[in-house]
């Protein structure tokens, strides 16, 4: 199976999602504004590369759903989209990518210095976000949730850059792309829960669908890096990152006979008749398996954590059709 670049349709969310989102857009817009001459201009560079405000929409449908503040929801899904803004510049550093939704990465455009100020910025607006919600409460909880986010994604991130990814095995990389897309993920949808005081079995099923989910997204963010899509065709090849394709086609050698495939040429040509098919149903699994926890969720969350599932399904769907 050939694979080659595609494009997606847009992420579907319940209307709730959709009620605050002009307000979380503004607010967003508003934390970019700064009176540093430089840093501004860094800022409005990446700014002009909108998302899709997944994160934001799950703040807001799960935070609505659950009857809590509006205040709340509103501010947490503008600080999920500033901390997933400020993961994306660090980790287009790390991963030397060159193009980000489009255009020029912020690193590439005006060096690693501004994409490292800039998202150093947007870590640090998004916890005085949180300190604009009037429920004192809520803001400790949040606070101390994202944290642990931030550390568990820079954790994962330091071990993605530090590793040998030819000798590098499946497990390990599990844990890897767990770490570092994982708790983006879960965010949202957790920060919601905290402050409706669940803190049981339905922030550990959370935090299971999580990781699954988590490791499929990572898994077809590594074949859109073969067919460069929005991104660097086979940049993790060029660069040595670890990569899901790779992994898996190494597998099948042992760590003595992996030595030869450090060249990018040899590895590039074994790879170019490696049939994925096998992955795309490897991926399919995963997500199907994502789910199994999902009766564990409160029953207003399910469908939202069911169409996350959904929209990444589409993803592969689109890859094994091209």
């Amino acid at each position: 199976m050939k694979l080659k670049q595609i494009g997606y349709s847009e992420f579907f969310m319940p209307p709730e999602a959709e009620e605050f989102l002009d307000i979380v857009k503004r607010e967003f817009s508003e934390s970019l504004n700064v009176e540093g001459r430089h840093l501004s201009q860094w800022l409005k560079h990446h700014g002009e590369s909108e998302g899709k405000w997944i994160r934001a929409k799950l703040a807001l449908a799960t935070g609505s759903l659950l009857g809590l503040s509006s205040e709340t929801y509103i501010k947490w899904a503008v600080v999920c989209e500033l901390i997933h803004s400020a993961s994306l510049l660090h980790d287009d550093v790390c991963d030397k990518d060159l193009y980000r939704r489009g255009r020029l990465t912020v690193w590439k455009e005006f060096g690693i210095p501004a994409a490292i100020c800039t998202g150093d910025y947007l870590i640090a607006e998004s916890f005085k976000k949180i300190t604009e919600i009037s429920q004192g409460w809520h803001q400790t909880i949040l606070l101390k949730l994202l944290s642990s986010s931030v550390k568990d994604i820079v954790f994962g991130q330091s071990v993605d850059v530090s590793v040998d990814s030819v000798l590098l095995d499946w497990a390990n990389y599990q844990k890897i792309a767990i770490k570092k897309t994982g708790p983006l993920i879960m965010l949202p949808i957790m920060g919601m829960f905290k402050c409706k005081e669940f803190d049981g079995d339905e922030c550990i099923a959370l935090k299971e669908i999580s990781e699954n989910l988590g490791l499929a997204y990572q898994w077809v963010n590594d074949i859109e890096n073969f067919v460069g899509h929005g991104q660097e065709p086979l940049s993790d090849l060029i660069y040595g990152h670890p990569n899901a394709i790779i992994i898996k086609f190494l597998e099948q050698y042992s760590l003595k006979d992996r030595e030869k495939f450090r060249d990018i040429k040899v590895l590039r040509k074994a790879l170019s008749n490696h049939d994925f098919k096998n992955t795309i149903d490897e991926i399919k699994n995963l997500l199907s398996e994502s789910m199994v926890a999902v009766h564990r969720l409160p029953i207003v969350i399910q469908s939202i954590v069911i169409n996350i599932k959904e929209e990444m399904m589409l993803r592969v769907d689109k890859h094994e059709k091209n």
